[in-house]
């Protein structure tokens, strides 16, 4: 039950309920002590967590104690590291999340304070039984086994959002030196890439099992050296990856300029963020208009 607190050093908050992992102890709010001008709780957000996206009707400043926390405001991703703070204006479009290995453990002031019915949470997409569908990981690099389970769980999440069931997706974490050679051997080109992807082939009808729908394979070493170039973190360019390799599996290409802006939709439906396809039509724009000057 809520109590009304007036002028008194507040110890211990209230916690509120969730079912996604992260955890929630409000010290001011309407939960806690009634309070409807602001509300400020403590958050610790597990490795891998994310919300659906929401557009409230309040100013939210965040306070990271220890780990990271992305915020993609209007579609711009921003990484909040340990000791220092975000802020997202209300009106805004955010999705917020934990892209890190490690728990995020931070603050959240609200103004005015935080409700349900202000936050305007998009409802997440219809999610199918896990058990649906089965995602193999393969890591061929000595680092990777540290990635194996968040591959796996942005798999699953991806395979959902896309609406799929029923299907086997192979995962494969290996070095430069692997994807050359496969690059070299497959596709005639002999240097090496950020991610490949192998279709499976159609099976005949009835048979019984999972759907194949191929693998995809992703250089670390590229990863590292791309996510250190663009500043951005080593697991969002790996799920970047994995989310073009992903839709390359189901049919999707970026040759014409209308099959590119579908891929890129779809990119950022799964990633919440602009994606590979997108980041290359605003290059080949610039490089356009920089060439009719």
């Amino acid at each position: 039950m809520s109590r009304k607190v007036e002028g008194v050093k507040l110890r211990k908050g209230k916690v509120i309920p969730r079912d996604d992992g992260k955890r929630i102890e409000e010290f001011v709010g309407v939960a806690s002590t009634q309070t409807e001008s602001a509300s400020v709780a403590r958050m610790r957000a597990p490795p891998g967590w994310s919300e659906p996206a929401q557009t409230p009707e309040f100013d939210e400043v965040v306070l990271v104690l220890t780990g990271e926390l992305t915020l993609v405001v209007d579609g711009k991703r921003e990484r909040i590291g340990a000791g220092e703070v975000g802020l997202v204006p209300r009106g805004k479009r955010v999705v917020y999340r934990n892209d890190s290995q490690g728990a995020c453990d931070y603050w959240s002031i609200c103004a005015p304070a935080f409700r349900v019915e202000l936050a305007h949470i998009e409802k997440p997409a219809p999610k199918a039984k896990a058990a649906d569908n089965l995602v193999t990981v393969q890591v061929a690099h000595g680092q990777g086994a540290d990635y194996e389970r968040l591959l796996t769980t942005w798999a699953r999440d991806y395979l959902k959002r896309l609406g799929l069931t029923g299907c086997e997706l192979s995962l494969s974490l290996v070095g430069d030196r692997a994807i050359r050679r496969l690059n070299r051997t497959w596709r005639q080109k002999d240097k090496a890439t950020d991610v490949l992807s192998f279709p499976a082939g159609d099976l005949p009808k009835g048979t019984p099992g999972p759907r194949p729908l191929g693998d995809v394979v992703i250089s670390l070493d590229t990863a590292k050296r791309q996510a250190k170039e663009y500043g951005r973190t080593l697991e969002s360019e790996m799920g970047r990856y994995l989310a073009h390799g992903l839709l390359h599996l189901l049919g999707h290409d970026h040759e014409k300029p209308r099959d590119a802006k579908r891929m890129a939709a779809l990119e950022e439906q799964l990633l919440g963020e602009r994606g590979m396809v997108a980041d290359s039509l605003t290059i080949d724009s610039r490089e356009r208009r920089a060439k009719l000057i």
